[in-house]
């Protein structure tokens, strides 16, 4: 067996249900698996009990629904001038755990930190479909694109052993003899899920500052939505037909499998998950986040799904979705797609390929910090 760090960006909870999922994967083959990450990602692991090495967590600042480059760059200054620093003390944390590999999945340090310890490193995650494949793009989207590239390219290891990049869509990649795409990595609770369509769309949007405008087009629309990580308003009766929920997993799942459709953010993991039971999508990617404008031209260009690009969602878009949703009723529309073995088989590979032979990994019975 190994010791395997997975190290994972702090920013929302996506990232977190991947690398819960993963852990799982290779702890049943007799792995030993410990996190490293920072933000909401810490706090998340730690409730279900993770011993994580902490670290600093990098920022992307929303308003209205559209990165803050300028804000962005100030809330990351401790982290940019103190990288050797962080590095350093992550790579000592990483040493007197004894691993044996690094998965970051898209966390800055602990690859430079692996780096510093000679350790393999797999770099595991979505973003990288930005920068490591070949994609045919409108114009008016590569500003964004090149601004996007820059940061992944910052953030994510540009050699690492491995690169495994989790996706629903499958251009060409750039670099075949390191790189896989392997399907969505979707954790148990949602497999486990027995889908069933209820009279509600669900409605989440990761950063609803702004959102006024689409509150007052559900209200009028009058059909039944549950929406969730919206500021609640002193006059609910005013909206009769929106439940406003606050954040809580076990009601989200619930919802999302009784759901008639999903509106929401085009982040990869609700996306995913939503592709996976069948639901009907149509999604508005955050302005300035290229990855998520990537992942609606690809929910689009198959025929997967819906989006809204760059401008505020209408109630023209709203009647459209509604119209698709109803063109899928009687359909058999379950993606079920899922890449954790595939995975899992690819890390356990890369052990083997590593300078450390599998023959000379630390048997299980032998003492090390948990």
């Amino acid at each position: 067996m190994a010791r395997i760090i997975y190290a994972l960006s702090g920013q929302g909870r996506g990232h977190t249900s991947r690398g819960m999922a993963v852990a799982e994967g290779l702890r049943g083959r007799g792995h030993r698996v410990r996190f490293c990450g920072g933000g909401a990602a810490q706090k998340i692991l730690q409730t279900q009990g993770e011993n994580v090495i902490p670290v600093r967590q990098l920022q992307t600042v929303l308003r209205n629904n559209t990165i803050q480059a300028r804000a962005t760059i100030l809330a990351n200054w401790p982290s940019i001038r103190n990288l050797d620093q962080i590095v350093r003390k992550l790579a000592d944390q990483i040493s007197e755990w004894k691993a044996d590999m690094v998965i970051t999945d898209f966390e800055a340090f602990s690859w430079r930190a692996a780096n510093l310890l000679d350790l393999p490193v797999i770099s595991l995650n979505h973003q990288q479909i930005v920068t490591e494949t070949c994609y045919a793009l409108p114009t008016r989207h590569k500003y964004h694109a090149n601004l996007a590239r820059i940061v992944i390219n910052i953030v994510a290891p540009r050699t690492p052993n491995r690169l495994l990049l989790s996706s629903f869509f499958y251009p060409e990649v750039k670099r075949p003899e390191i790189t896989t795409i392997v399907p969505p990595i979707i954790r148990s609770e949602i497999v486990q899920i027995e889908p069933t369509e209820g009279e509600h769309v669900l409605v989440y949007y990761n950063q609803p500052e702004g959102s006024h405008a689409l509150l007052e087009h559900l209200r009028t629309d009058g059909r039944r939505y549950i929406v969730y990580n919206f500021p609640k308003p002193g006059n609910t009766s005013s909206y009769p037909n929106i439940t406003f929920k606050p954040a809580c997993v076990e009601e989200f799942l619930e919802d999302l499998a009784d759901c008639r459709g999903v509106l929401c953010t085009a982040g990869f993991t609700l996306l995913s998950e939503s592709l996976y039971l069948g639901k009907p999508l149509m999604v508005v990617p955050n302005r300035g986040i290229f990855e998520q404008t990537l992942n609606a031209i690809f929910l689009e260009r198959e025929a997967l799904g819906k989006a809204v690009i760059g401008r505020n969602i209408s109630a023209d878009d709203l009647a459209q979705f509604h119209a698709y949703i109803d063109s899928k009723a009687n359909m058999n529309r379950s993606w079920n797609v899922r890449g954790n073995s595939e995975a899992i088989d690819l890390i356990e590979e890369e052990l083997h390929q590593s300078a450390t032979s599998w023959s000379h990994l630390r048997p299980e019975s032998q003492t090390a910090p948990t």
